[in-house]
Order: C-alpha cells, then structure tokens, then sequence
C-alpha cells in the first residue's frame, strides 16, 4: 500500500456526497488509528470539507474529539449562512436576467449543490460561476450594475473570458459573481494554444429547482466534461501549500453516481479513454457502491504512487520575486540554482500524471519522461513573452 498521508487518504475517502455500507465500513477503520485531530478542521477546510466530514461522521455514529466535533460543526453551520446569501443573490439574478431574455446556465458550485448533495451546505461555496452568450455579456453587467453591484468594466473590445461583479450587502456578505463566455479568439497565457475551458455545453440544457425559484444547469455530461477540464486545468497549477479542493473530486463522484445507471458507458469508452482513467485514479481512495461496481466500467485498484503530491520547480513553484524584480531578475535567479532546474523537469508522481493527463498505468513513464517536460519547454517562451 502506497504511503499516503492519512488526512488527505480520509478526505479523499469522504471526496462523495452519498455514503454506502462499503464506504462507511472504510471510513470508520480509517478513523480508528487517526491521530492528526488537531489539524484536521483547517485541512479540511482548505479542500473545502469541512461540512461533508461532518455529515459522514455524524452519518456513521463516530465519536471524535469534542474539540475537532465542535470545529466541525461550526464551519458547517458557516457554509449554511454563506450558501443560503449565494443562493438568494443567485435567484435575484436570474429573475433579473430572465426578464431581460438572457438565459444564463450555473456552473458548478451552487448547481451542484442543490442538484447531487443532500443538503446544499454539504458543498461550499465562495462565488457564483455564469455561463453566457458572448452577445449578452454586456448587457448583463448593464442590468447588474442597474441593480447595484459593483461590476468589472471591460476596458478592451475583446471581452475576458471572465468577468465579475459584487453583490451589494446581504446580511452582512457580499456576494461575488463571475461571468463567463466562450470566444474562440481567447488564447491561453501558458502557450497560446486556444482557450477551450467554456467551448462545448451543446446539449440543451436541464432546469433544477433552487429555493422558490429555478436555474438551469448544462446537461449531465456537458458538466462532467467541464468539471474535468476545469479540475486539470488548476492541478496543473496546484501546489502542496495550495492543494486542488478534494471538494472537486466530490463533485465528480456525486455526478457520475447520480446519473451512473442512465449515462452511455460503452460511446465514453470509445470517445473518452481519459475521463475513465481518471475516474479509475479517483476511486482507488473512494469505494465504488456495490450497486454501481458492475455498472462504472472500471477497474477497482491501489491508489498510485505519490498521492497528493504535486510537481516541484517552475511553473508550480514560481520565485515571488519575479512579479516584483521583473523577469531578468527572475531569470537570473533561476538558471543560479540547478536545484530548481532540477525539479522543474522532474516528472510529477504517478498519480499527478494519471489525473492530469487522464492516461493508464502502463502509459505513466512515457508521460512523466518525455510529455510533461516537452510542455514546460513549450510554455517557457510564451510566459515570458506574456510577462514582457
């Protein structure tokens, strides 16, 4: 068995909205030798966990220590307050934007929320994610800053591909909304290539019901595609003091076991190899429901070398002095320590790899020799030139 560390091994074990016996059976032998109590609100916390340890705690009939307990409850019961604000601020503006024609569709967070858990406080929630037409960009930051937010003005004829905006005071918190839109001129900073993280969302979309009120969501897959692109996209940037949120890993797997029995398992066998990689890598540290293991196409296996461990060097690890002394300093600095060139093409633990590059086990040396360190050589020119 691979050596994990036990408080991500028992975040990445309760990574799901819905337990089952199986899952319950582990999470109470993995909290018989637990030691790491002290700690484990404020590690769970920064994986945004906090509230679903508790549930599956509490769920399980497991005494833990009063102080962790009440730890627990508390950052629950301050999710509860916040999801309550998002999800009010979130109704207000979809009645807003409705009125005017404008269709947005919720992205992760809160749709997730009320769509997969049991109880929307179970998923944290620091903003609310809009998905736009480019053509009603504009006129939706018009309508909100009509209706007091604050908005960011675009200050170039070629719209970010995000925008944001502050709700005013709703008891006390101010809610923070981000609005998104595909364009296909949209280049990524890293190595120009083009910016695909909203293309796609093709399949009509499904209303849920939030509140009094409703929202549309994209379609199942549609998210599941998203999810997945947005959760590479920032391992790929993840650190071990700014890990990726284990919450993102539940997402995932509340999708995929809500929607298991209805979803074409044998087309994403064909299409998407890697989706399934990737989920192969997720449940090796969260079982598979008994009733489901015939039914995910995949294989149940040891959780691969290096979990939770991340890339070392450039551009994970980035010299705070390059934002201040400007990138000749930083180049300078860099090329005096071959200890930082050396970890900067090192390849990534296997289980960076698997996630990331969504590729099996027998594909790992290949990726981690020769693919990962050809990216970081093809991201080097455009970052620098992005910086000048």
């Amino acid at each position: 068995m691979p050596s994990i560390d036990p408080t991500y091994r028992l975040l990445a074990l309760c990574a799901r909205a819905e337990g089952h016996p199986i899952f319950y059976e582990q999470l109470k032998n993995q909290l018989r030798d637990f030691t790491a109590w002290r700690e484990l609100p404020a590690q769970a916390e920064q994986h945004g966990m906090a509230s679903l340890l508790w549930h599956h705690i509490q769920r399980a009939g497991i005494n833990i220590p009063p102080e962790t307990k009440q730890a627990l409850i508390g950052l629950y019961l301050r999710h509860r307050i916040f999801n309550q604000a998002h999800t009010q601020v979130l109704l207000e503006i979809n009645s807003l934007f409705e009125a005017a024609g404008i269709r947005p569709l919720v992205l992760k967070g809160l749709a997730l929320a009320h769509q997969y858990y049991p109880d929307p406080a179970l998923r944290p929630i620091s903003d609310i994610d809009l998905l736009l037409n480019q053509a009603d960009v504009l006129p939706a930051l018009d309508l909100l800053a009509g209706a007091g937010f604050r908005v960011d003005t675009p200050t170039s004829k070629l719209l970010p591909k995000e925008l944001t905006a502050d709700s005013p005071l709703r008891d006390g918190l101010r809610v923070h909304v981000e609005l998104h839109h595909f364009d296909p001129r949209s280049r990524s900073i890293v190595d120009h290539s083009l910016d695909d993280e909203f293309i796609g969302f093709d399949a009509p979309p499904q209303s849920i019901a939030i509140g009094d009120g409703s929202v549309y969501m994209p379609d199942p897959m549609d998210t599941l595609d998203y999810l997945f692109r947005h959760f590479t996209r920032h391992l790929f940037v993840s650190t071990d003091s700014n890990p990726l949120p284990s919450k993102w890993i539940a997402d995932v797997v509340s999708l995929v076991e809500h929607h298991a029995e209805t979803m074409d398992w044998d087309s994403l066998r064909k299409q998407a190899p890697a989706l399934l990689n990737r989920l192969e890598v997720i449940y090796s540290l969260t079982p598979l429901p008994e009733r489901l293991a015939a039914v995910i196409p995949i294989r149940q296996i040891q959780p691969p070398d290096g979990v939770g461990k991340y890339p070392q060097g450039w551009p994970q690890q980035v010299y705070p002095e390059w934002k201040r002394m400007g990138i000749l300093y930083y180049l300078r600095r860099t090329f005096a320590s071959p200890a930082y060139i050396r970890h900067t093409f090192s390849a990534p633990s296997n289980w960076w790899l698997r996630l990331y590059y969504g590729i099996n086990a027998d594909s790992v040396f290949w990726y981690g020799q020769v693919a990962y360190r050809m990216q970081v050589l093809k991201m080097i020119p455009w970052k620098f030139l992005h910086r000048a």
